[in-house]
């Protein structure tokens, strides 16, 4: 082999490599990235969830849903009522947290007949009857959130993209039964 074919055989593969580092650039660029804001928009949904499964968790245990219950101050350790106690846990849980912003939080209750299995609910007002018979009574804690991407991108042609470009805009729901039903009536 004379040395100009060995010289363009060198030439080709400097080329490779060459275009090796800026495809590599490209595809850091355009794929690590999108998919680091989709780690940290999953990982931040996770805190959402958690945060109406504990404000659901925390609300169930309390004596009424809206009103405190009509009984002496300090005869009871909580007298607080399910709609707050639900609202102070999830603003307390997702202000441990960077990047979930709290938009609104509703606390409802689901009532569960236990022998057609009809669901009926979320009601945002306490009971007016309270069958107790064959029904279940849940606290429905529905937490709405903006959970922020890692590295946002501002401007460009990309537009608004929730997740990428904007916050993306989450509701999630946590179900527990509740412990005293005759309290869903104040």
């Amino acid at each position: 082999m004379n040395s100009q074919a060995k010289l363009g055989m060198r030439s080709r593969r400097g080329q490779a490599l060459a275009e090796t580092a800026g495809l590599l650039c490209v595809f850091f660029i355009f794929l690590t990235f999108p998919l680091m804001n989709l780690g940290a928009i999953g990982m931040r949904a996770c805190f959402v969830v958690n945060s109406a499964k504990v404000g659901a968790e925390r609300a169930c245990k309390s004596l009424t849903y809206q009103v405190k219950a009509n009984v002496p101050d300090g005869t009871l350790a909580n007298n607080t009522p399910a709609v707050t106690v639900a609202k102070n846990e999830v603003t307390r849980y997702l202000g441990s947290f960077s990047g979930a912003k709290l938009v609104s939080i509703k606390t409802g209750i689901v009532d569960i007949n236990n022998i057609t299995g009809e669901k009926k609910g979320p009601f945002y007002t306490p009971l007016a009857t309270l069958p107790q018979e064959n029904h279940t009574y849940y606290v429905d804690v529905q937490v709405n959130a903006e959970t922020e991407p890692l590295l946002s991108y501002k401007g460009g042609m990309l537009g608004d993209i929730p997740g990428l470009t904007a916050p993306f805009p989450l509701s999630m729901h946590g179900q527990r039964v509740f412990e005293n039903p005759k309290g869903l009536q104040m």
